[in-house]
């Protein structure tokens, strides 16, 4: 079992330290200290249990707010929940990030960007174009399904301009240019993958990327202070941590979704008379 030492971003502490092993193709080979394999080929060489500076600062840039992925022109239904009464406080807020975490990131995005990871340091590019087109069916709004697809592009092509721009090739950027549909969550496991990140700091960095901005709509909608919404990004991310452990072990389960008060704020996001998102 691991344990998260919270006086030091981004570092997972585990009983289980993955080693890095040559292998006779010459490419390399994860394993923890019970010899589970957990990546193999280029990509898989570049799994590291502990989170580098390097990594860090890349991690805190690409999940950034600043980063130019347009995520904050979208609420995912939060404007219409406010428009509704259905979110007018802090309290409603709290129940809203909960449904998220429940019903959304450990069984759904959470679970797609941790396949979405671990497909690609196979090189398993089959598996990571079946979880794209899965997540895409798995959103009944289509306006979720657009931003989320929106999103995914944007991350990939700043990415891969930074990347180009480096003279730097990426394998993970070549095949993200090629998903069917390009998925936010999937296109974020590409470029975890592909910058080496350990998956519960991919996932963290995630969920708190998916919160924060949440929080963030909701004082542009609804009465509450930047205090209370620090408190309860606060009591998120406890949850966070709880969660990705959650989604960490249950990796072989299929994707699944049941939001309903998320889906249905999101159908009727359309029919909001003053709209600030476009979601």
């Amino acid at each position: 079992m691991g344990q998260w030492v919270s006086g030091s971003v981004g570092q997972w502490v585990s009983g289980s330290v993955p080693q890095v092993h040559w292998t006779a193709d010459n490419s390399q080979r994860t394993t923890d200290n019970e010899g589970t394999q957990t990546g193999t080929g280029r990509l898989g060489a570049a799994y590291n249990a502990r989170m580098t500076a390097a990594q860090l600062v890349h991690i805190l840039q690409i999940t950034d707010s600043f980063f130019p992925v347009g995520a904050f022109a979208y609420s995912d239904g939060l404007e219409s929940a406010a428009a509704s009464g259905l979110v007018r406080d802090g309290k409603g807020l709290a129940g809203w990030l909960n449904h998220y975490l429940d019903a959304v990131f450990e069984p759904c995005e959470g679970l797609a960007l941790l396949q979405s990871m671990r497909a690609a340091r196979r090189e398993d590019w089959t598996e990571v174009e079946a979880i794209d087109r899965e997540l895409t069916a798995l959103k009944p709004s289509a306006a979720v399904r657009a931003s989320s697809r929106s999103v995914g592009k944007r991350l990939l092509a700043t990415y891969s301009g930074r990347r180009k721009g480096a003279g730097a090739s990426s394998v993970c950027v070549e095949r993200a240019s090629g998903l069917p549909e390009g998925n936010a969550a999937v296109v974020y496991g590409l470029v975890f993958a592909d910058r080496g990140v350990e998956e519960r700091d991919a996932l963290l960095a995630y969920g708190y990327a998916r919160l924060t901005g949440m929080i963030s709509a909701a004082l542009r909608l609804i009465s509450f202070g930047q205090q209370e919404g620090q408190a309860l990004l606060s009591e998120a991310l406890d949850r966070l941590c709880e969660k990705t452990e959650r989604v960490v072990r249950s990796e072989a389960v299929r994707l699944r979704s049941f939001g309903p008060m998320l889906d249905i704020q999101q159908m009727n996001h359309r029919y909001v008379y003053s709209r600030l998102f476009r979601s």
